[in-house]
């Protein structure tokens, strides 16, 4: 009897959790795919995560590539082969496609409970040669909790959040542009992003009005100290609000490498609104960090519409206003993302709260950050806002040399700095109209 129970229970649980077929295995040739370009790439069909097809090769290595990079023949047959797989798993996913907030209620945990008993109950008396009347009626009790449970979308998309994990490939695609500026790496649990946090955009800086006297440094947002985005994400069951928590540290990486803060400052106001931000949404802070403060929808404009901008600590993705194919985005749930083609992400919007009005995904929370959170490292203590500034310039001279210029009172003032090699030691040169120019030497520890 037990031999049975064990069969029984493994057939239930083969038919609970929609997977792609793992076909193609074997010591035999790999399937060749043709892409667009005309280049040719081998492996096994492992799964899909809509708009990414993976592939897998030798030794379970995976490939994500786009469904819309195959040639339209191998995207005939894959499409063919995800609706043959959908299909099979109608059951489950009956209503998933159709709420943006299917899923973000969890099943309790006493119905849970009670239709794994149920099963268990069922299990047991259909593995029973002696059928009296009354465990007939149990059986079909036990039936009925196993039916309520595999039918709830709830629980459909619950297991789908926990066991839909992000491929790599397709979160490496975003920064793919900034290498080798940007560094990208990955275990089984993170997508870790290395980088110097340097501005790309120019001339970044310009336009601040509410300006603390901080300047762009590099910093050392590499090895253990990386950016982190987890492989894995969750809905949370109570999602954390930027409007009353996360004022310090960053809620998202950009695909330049730069951390993008929570659009409120850590007084609570709105930086966009406030004077704070440059024409690209950034700033420096008390370590000469730069960073965000809204969506950095200046990517958008130089880049395939299909990736984001940014990703979320969370691990979701934050795209600007469009949608991957190019439309407006609509339709956003109260934390200004939703699902489309079965993904959740976020979008950046023109007013306020700007973007991630809360962390759809679960977060460790410490210290009111988001946890793992890279550390910036300053060289010098900082300064306070100097009133009636404005920064009219800021450039790039060479690679480890800047100059900022900003006027107070009509007159025109500059930040000139620079670093060594080793990163450590800095030089500024404050020059003022007033007062003539002025050194400081700093050493970073």
């Amino acid at each position: 009897m037990i031999k049975h129970i064990i069969v029984a229970a493994l057939i239930i649980a083969a038919s609970s959790i929609t997977a792609a077929g793992h076909a193609d295995h074997g010591k035999g040739p790999l399937p060749e795919w043709r892409l667009r370009t005309g280049r040719h790439i081998h492996g096994s069909f492992h799964s899909a995560h809509l708009p990414w097809i993976v592939l897998e090769g030798r030794h379970g290595k995976t490939t994500a590539v786009r469904l819309s990079d195959f040639s339209e023949k191998d995207q005939q047959s894959l499409t063919q082969r995800i609706e043959a797989i959908q299909d099979i798993n109608a059951p489950r996913q009956l209503h998933l496609p159709h709420a943006p907030e299917v899923g973000l209620q969890q099943v309790p945990p006493v119905v849970t409970g009670i239709a794994w008993i149920a099963g268990a109950v069922f299990l047991l008396i259909a593995c029973t040669r002696r059928r009296t009347p009354a465990l007939r009626w149990s059986a079909a009790m036990a039936s009925v909790f196993m039916t309520i449970l595999a039918a709830s979308p709830q629980t459909i998309a619950r297991l789908e959040e926990i066991l839909s994990p992000t491929p790599p490939q397709s979160i490496d695609s975003t920064f793919a542009a900034y290498k080798p500026l940007v560094k990208t790496r990955w275990d089984a649990t993170y997508f870790y992003v290395e980088s110097n946090g340097m501005p790309t955009a120019m001339p970044a800086m310009k336009g601040i009005t509410a300006w603390q006297q901080q300047v762009p440094i590099p910093q050392p947002y590499t090895g253990p100290n990386a950016w982190a985005i987890p492989l894995n994400p969750v809905i949370a069951d109570v999602p954390v609000s930027l409007d009353t928590a996360l004022h310090t540290g960053a809620v998202a990486i950009a695909a330049n490498g730069i951390p993008v803060f929570n659009p409120e400052n850590n007084r609570g106001e709105f930086s966009q609104d406030i004077g704070e931000l440059d024409a690209f949404g950034g700033h420096c802070g008390r370590a000469d960090d730069y960073h965000y403060h809204i969506a950095p929808v200046h990517l958008a404009a130089k880049r395939d519409p299909k990736l984001p901008v940014a990703w979320a600590l969370d691990g979701y993705p934050l795209f600007g206003y469009n949608e991957p194919d190019g439309s407006t985005a609509t339709g956003l749930d109260q934390h200004l993302g939703h699902i489309w083609n079965g993904q959740y992400h976020y979008h950046a919007i023109d007013k306020k709260p700007y973007m991630i009005a809360s962390m759809r995904g679960k977060v460790t929370v410490q210290n009111d950050q988001v946890m793992p959170q890279p550390r910036a490292a300053g060289v010098r203590t900082f300064l306070q806002a100097l009133r009636g500034a404005s920064i009219t310039d800021f450039r790039k001279c060479d690679s480890n040399h800047y100059v900022l210029r900003y006027e107070v009172g009509g007159k025109t003032n500059f930040v000139n700095y620079r670093w060594d090699s080793t990163g450590k030691n800095f030089v500024f040169n404050f020059v003022k109209t007033d007062s003539g120019r002025t050194t400081a030497n700093y050493t970073r520890k």
